[in-house]
Formats: structure tokens, sequence, C-alpha cells
């Protein structure tokens, strides 16, 4: 009877299974769950620079690397969210706690978004939208804005032969494709103020101090990058108020430029 009895309690043991008190701790996601969902397109701009649209296309391009599944001990959290605390993230800066209080999720879970996020468009993102352009990009450059017709504000691609110079003659600078402007196109306004000044303006994490590992600051710079073309390929909208103050320029940076453009219009004006 005995026997019986520790049988039956062993079988009773083995089909029991303690119920865990916490597996995670219930947070409020109010404002991502049902705020979030009501957002109008200028809103969607606002506070993750970009539409919903393109929002949508970035989680499609992203889903082969970053999906997870539910387990039978907690449910992941959904992609969407997981890109979405990334993109604040980046385009704020703001802290890891602020974040998780935001979305309702923990400190930890932030870190792990943003780390995967930057490491998934490394991977799908960074060689498709980041690359050198060829000569033949740079023909089609060429052939579209010669199209436009000039004007004493064109900024020109042009292509330059035969770099070797010869006493009594310009020394030419380089041989090959060049963006040419006159001074109403400086190339510190050109590269700082049209390019970095507005991939600054809208993820501040590249203009803030940012305290992560080195390994993780590249990651998001990169991305950043990458975004900024997205958004720019998507045709998404620049805030004026993003703004921020240029950055004094080298000055060494600043005339090594003007001496590569009066190199070339010297040769210029030889040529003709």
């Amino acid at each position: 009877m005995y026997a019986v009895y520790v049988f039956q309690m062993a079988l009773l043991l083995r089909n029991y299974r303690c119920k865990p008190s916490v597996w995670a701790f219930n947070q409020a996601s109010l404002w991502w769950d049902f705020i979030v969902p009501a957002f109008t397109n200028v809103q969607w701009v606002q506070n993750f620079r970009m539409f919903e649209e393109t929002f949508d296309f970035l989680c499609i391009k992203l889903r082969p690397v970053m999906e997870r599944q539910n387990t039978t001990f907690r449910d992941c959290v959904p992609l969407k969210k997981r890109a979405a605390i990334a993109l604040w993230k980046l385009a704020t800066a703001s802290g890891y706690r602020s974040i998780g209080h935001l979305f309702g999720v923990g400190i930890t879970t932030v870190y792990r978004c943003v780390q995967e996020f930057c490491a998934a468009a490394e991977t799908l993102l960074v060689p498709e939208l980041i690359r050198f352009s060829d000569e033949e990009r740079f023909r089609e450059m060429a052939v579209h804005i010669e199209n436009r017709g000039g004007d004493s504000h064109t900024v020109w691609v042009l292509a330059l032969h035969n770099p070797s110079s010869q006493p009594g003659k310009p020394l030419l600078v380089t041989a090959g494709y060049y963006i040419l402007g006159d001074s109403t196109y400086p190339f510190r306004t050109l590269v700082v103020e049209n390019a970095f000044g507005r991939l600054k303006g809208q993820w501040r994490s590249v203009l803030k101090r940012n305290d992560c590992d080195i390994q993780l600051v590249k990651s998001m710079v990169l991305t950043c990058c990458a975004l900024h073309n997205l958004c720019e390929d998507h045709g998404e909208t620049y805030e004026t108020s993003w703004d921020v103050p240029e950055a004094a320029a080298e000055q060494g940076v600043e005339e090594g430029s003007r001496d590569v453009r009066d190199g070339l219009m010297q040769y210029l004006t030889y040529k003709s």
C-alpha cells in the first residue's frame, strides 16, 4: 500500500510544474499600444523621423534578421516595437531608462533593441544605401545636370582627362569626375550643411555625446547614415526645427578644397 502511494505521488510530481512567480514585470505601454497607432504622418515624422509607410518598409527589410518568435516562457517584443525603440534612441539620443518607461520595456530590452537593429541595418541596409558612385553613376549625374540647363548657381559634374602638368601651364589636381561649384557653393556648405547638417539634425545620436561601447557607436553611426539615405530616397520631410548650428570647419580642409577648385578652374580656363 505504501509503495502504491509513493508511486502515485511520484506521478503527480512528475506532471506538476511549479508556476513561476515572475517571468517579466508588467510595464505600462499605453503610449505605443494606443497613442502611436493614431499618429498622423506629421506626428510620425516628428517622433520617428519618417512616415509610417517608410517605417513599414524598413521593418520588412529588416524582418529576416530581426524577427523573433514567442516562446512558452514569454512573448517576444514585436518587430515594429523593437524597430521603433531603436529609431527613438537614434533620433533623440535619450537614455535607456526614459525610453524603457515610454515603451513599457526594461532597460536591457532597450539596449538589445538598439544593438540588434543596428546590426541588422549594417547587414541589410548599409551595403544597399551607402556606396561610392562609380563612373556610370557620375556620367548619369553629369547628363542630368546638363539637361537641366546651367546658371550661376549650378553645380556641375565634369569629366577631366590628362592629369599631367607642364611648365608654364596650369597644374591639374587629378583626373576623373568632379563636382564643381562657384562661390555660391563652397565645399564646406555643400558637404557639411546640406548633408552632415541634415544627418545630425535628423539623428541626434550622431550629434550628442555617446557613451556606448565603441563598436556599438560605430554601428549606430553607420545605421544613421543608412537611415538618412533611406529617408532621402523616400522623399521624407525634413523639419527645419531639427537644424543645428553649423560646426566650424577646419581651416586646412577649407583651404584644401579651395585649392582643388581653383586648380580645376585654371585648367578649364586654359583649355578654353
